[in-house]
């Protein structure tokens, strides 16, 4: 095994190339988004739902965002075994930042009727300087393009040793590569904090007057790095056919992401209970009512939906060693806990909003979000297909390490 893995990683060989067709799908179905979404601008009949269209946006920028600081995290803590999925986790954080502006603009300038309801004050009343739409668009735009910024550094810093390997100009110093990457690192975890705090502010917390729960930002970012986390495990099932992922994707790397999983579903449950308990204890009405709200009654199924995927699930799965050995439950897994926080982030927005929001009730809501989905799939396909799939000079450090 070691030495398909220094074999594997000594040249940098050409991404598999792409099939025409998959491409072409995640294409039509990201013109067909758009199209919809036009239709339904200029249609008195049918309106978009930019509730529906705000959940989806705000999952999958978690989720890709969670890409690079899976790699930072790693990389600090010297896990060895987390090399293989660094290139693809990477380029799934850059995939998403030209969806993340545009979508941006999009939620608050089509859907601030309804989503941003407390910018408009009562007659009388004051408004803090904090609470006016020009000041929600400059922040989260610069949340935005301060963690995008420091992330697209950063994924060009480790892709640099890789791109010069067959140049003419030399290798930059890899020991030198590694000690940026090490000094970055911590910025980057603190650049996506910052982010998704603003977001959990905006986007969910506003929506319910007067609560000021200061666990709710932290339980919203540490969902986004668990669900992205969890996404992981499809990754040797998409690359370990190569030949270089064959001798990349080992059982070391399956029984580390499951033990990494087992920790974040212990520790999304512990946050969970942490803003659940506060509320309880608590007891008062404008913050256990939209709680009440999403346990009790019409979103009864969705809440207990979500607790099964995040937790019961994964947590009753992964503490059988047979389910930490197979690619095909971790994957399952990784699904069932992608389509939990999901759900949270559907219950983050839409109970404030609606007391019986049904989802995906009509074509166009379908089309909006499949249009986002593959989109950014189709973004992170076209990446893929033009940069290397592995960071091959920092697994080749890992065997140099093993076999000097």
């Amino acid at each position: 095994m070691n030495t398909q893995l220094a074999t594997a990683a000594s040249t940098t060989v050409a991404p598999r190339p792409l099939r025409a067709g998959a491409l072409g799908i995640l294409v039509v179905l990201f013109v067909a988004g758009l199209v919809s979404l036009a239709y339904a601008l200029n249609s008195n009949a049918l309106q978009p739902d930019f509730r529906l269209f705000t959940v989806s946006y705000l999952f999958l920028m978690g989720v890709s965002q969670a890409g690079v600081v899976f790699c930072a995290l790693t990389r600090l803590v010297g896990a060895q075994w987390a090399k293989p999925y660094y290139r693809l986790a990477e380029l799934a954080t850059l995939a998403f930042l030209p969806f993340a502006f545009l979508g941006l603009l999009l939620i608050v300038y089509c859907g601030k009727d309804e989503l941003f309801y407390w910018l408009a004050a009562a007659p009388g009343e004051h408004m803090s300087p904090w609470l006016n739409l020009g000041w929600l668009v400059a922040r989260d735009l610069l949340a935005l393009l301060l963690f995008y910024g420091l992330s697209l550094f950063y994924v060009i810093t480790a892709l640099r040793p890789d791109l010069s390997a067959n140049s003419t100009q030399g290798q930059p110093d890899h020991s030198a590569v590694e000690k940026r990457l090490y000094a970055l690192s911590p910025w980057v975890i603190i650049c996506f904090v910052v982010c998704n705090t603003l977001f959990a502010w905006d986007f969910a917390m506003m929506l319910i007057p007067h609560w000021h729960s200061t666990v709710f930002p932290i339980f919203y970012w540490f969902g986004n790095l668990f669900a992205g986390a969890a996404a992981l495990t499809v990754v040797p099932l998409l690359l370990g056919r190569s030949v270089e992922g064959s001798a990349l994707f080992g059982p070391s790397q399956l029984r580390s992401l499951s033990m990494l999983l087992s920790c974040f579903t212990l520790m999304w449950l512990y946050f969970f209970w942490a803003q659940f308990f506060v509320m309880w204890f608590g007891n008062l009405p404008h913050e256990t009512g939209p709680l009440w709200r999403q346990m009790y009654g019409h979103y009864a199924p969705y809440y207990w939906t979500m607790m099964a995927c995040c937790f019961f699930a994964p947590f009753a799965a992964l503490i059988f060693a047979v389910f930490n050995r197979s690619l095909a439950a971790l994957c399952l897994i990784g699904l069932a806990i992608n389509l939990g926080i999901w759900i949270c982030r559907y219950l983050m927005v839409i109970p404030a909003l609606s007391p019986d929001h049904t989802p995906f009730d009509n074509w166009v809501d379908i089309s909006l979000s499949l249009g986002l989905l593959a989109g950014f799939l189709a973004a992170v396909l076209a990446l893929a297909s033009r940069l290397p799939l592995f960071s091959y000079w920092e697994i080749a450090r890992t065997a140099e390490r093993k076999h000097p």
